[in-house]
């Protein structure tokens, strides 16, 4: 009898429990709200403007762009249109990729097009006028013009703080993949170059009785079973995340655990669902650090 597969990922979802939405939406820090915002505002503009909305969103000194924040919009076919770096205008950047390989545009255009139309992408880019990439979430939100052309514009913030958001995000994502490649996706999501592993963020993957299938975090608990593995305080977290996903079907567990290239360990919560696909139940969650 094969045991069902457990996959522990960073998370998004597209049909949720409204009220759970609700809570979701609801960002922990004031900078990710006035971001969303932003970019809700700057999609509302192109809507009723269109193409004459992106001069303003070039212009310096205005809300769309001063000190490190700057617009950009791009169409499907990753033609750019406004950008912080001139260079980059009426470019094809559909195959731009990070310092890390990760091809984000692709990234972005694929949360556009999606069934919300908006969403997270991470990766590395550069401050401007910095010489060294720094992590950078954009948010990213899907705008119609009056000419029938759809555009999707978005921002971002460079090394910003974690949200629940962005965990639930990547695991809907991950299922996502799940339900089209099946055990297949098992590889992708241990590849650095994805966007399932960022900042400190990554999915790990266990079946049922616990054996840990994929962590990209700690490598070394691949292939064995995991569910007498405690956190600092002694907590079994692992038969929690298998409880949680099982029963529930998704939900928050909390514990402790150390970060990457540190000896410390700090609070962490995992967002964890369940999904039936290929003749096998899996749970996708993932989380983060909540220092």
């Amino acid at each position: 009898m094969k045991a069902a597969f457990i996959v522990l990922a960073a998370a998004s979802m597209l049909s949720f429990h409204s009220k759970l939405w609700a809570q979701i939406w609801k960002y922990q820090h004031q900078e990710t709200t006035d971001l969303v915002k932003l970019i809700n505002d700057a999609a509302a503009l192109i809507a009723e403007k269109g193409e004459q909305a992106f001069p303003e969103f070039m212009t310096y000194g205005t809300r769309w762009r001063h000190d490190d924040t700057f617009m950009f919009v791009l169409d499907f076919k990753g033609n750019c249109y406004v950008h912080e770096d001139s260079t980059l205008v009426a470019s094809d950047l559909y195959d731009l990729k990070d310092s890390s390989g990760k091809p984000f545009v692709q990234w972005m255009i694929r949360k556009a097009r999606g069934t919300g139309q908006c969403g997270w992408v991470h990766y590395k880019w550069f401050k401007p006028g910095a010489k060294v990439p720094s992590w950078k979430s954009s948010y990213v939100k899907l705008s119609k013009a009056p000419s029938g052309t759809f555009y999707f514009v978005g921002s971002g913030i460079f090394d910003m703080k974690m949200e629940r958001d962005f965990a639930r995000e990547a695991v809907e994502d991950a299922i996502n993949l799940i339900v089209v490649n099946g055990g297949k996706a098992l590889m992708a999501l241990s590849d650095p170059a994805t966007e399932y592993i960022f900042m400190d963020n990554y999915v790990y993957v266990l079946d049922t009785l616990g054996n840990m299938l994929v962590n990209p975090g700690s490598p070394d608990l691949v292939g064995q079973n995991q569910m007498k593995l405690k956190d600092v305080n002694g907590k079994l977290f692992i038969p929690e995340l298998i409880r949680v996903a099982v029963d529930k079907g998704y939900g928050w567990v909390d514990y402790y655990w150390t970060k990457p290239l540190s000896t410390q360990a700090v609070p962490k919560t995992a967002f964890v669902k369940s999904v039936s696909a290929w003749g096998e139940t899996f749970i996708v969650a993932s989380g983060i650090y909540l220092e």
